[in-house]
């Protein structure tokens, strides 16, 4: 997930930094090692990203699916998305939230900080896993993740 993270929102040159960059020897000879490097072992998917997409569940009602999860409101949870094209480990990734409400067939989330947060909420907001919403929530989509109990941090009261 952190690689399709990083190579979405990874700057890259446009057609005028690219004429500069020939400009000089020093910068075509650091340009042409950086690229040439890019499709190796280490990423097998390119500088794309590769393929992976949000999966949505066949024939999946919003409203109903969201009022499944009406038992987590104010209660600390995980989300887990659904992908396509995904490694197995990317994605069982189990999210911390804290379950807000459900409307309209969302589920609103807010999440609790992890490393790296920001870049993996911005992938997400990409991919169409969430939306932002007011007062720093987000609106999950029901039919492309899965909520589960976190027993462990709903014992332990206020601590995070």
């Amino acid at each position: 997930m952190l690689g399709i993270v990083v190579a979405a929102i990874w700057p890259r040159p446009g057609p005028d930094d690219a004429d500069e960059e020939r400009d000089s020897a020093s910068s075509d000879t650091w340009v042409a090692q950086k690229y040439e490097a890019l499709p190796s072992a280490a990423n097998p998917y390119g500088s794309d990203g590769g393929v992976a997409s949000r999966r949505i569940a066949d024939d999946c009602d919003p409203v109903a699916e969201s009022m499944k999860y009406e038992e987590f409101i104010g209660m600390r949870a995980r989300a887990i998305l659904s992908w396509n094209g995904m490694s197995p480990a990317t994605a069982g990734l189990k999210i911390p939230v804290h379950v807000v409400g459900i409307e309209d067939g969302t589920v609103g989330v807010r999440f609790h900080h992890f490393p790296m947060s920001q870049q993996f909420i911005a992938g997400w907001l990409h991919s169409g896993h969430i939306r932002t919403a007011p007062e720093g929530l987000f609106l999950l989509d029901p039919c492309s993740a899965t909520i589960v109990a976190w027993p462990e941090k709903n014992e332990l009261g206020s601590e995070d």
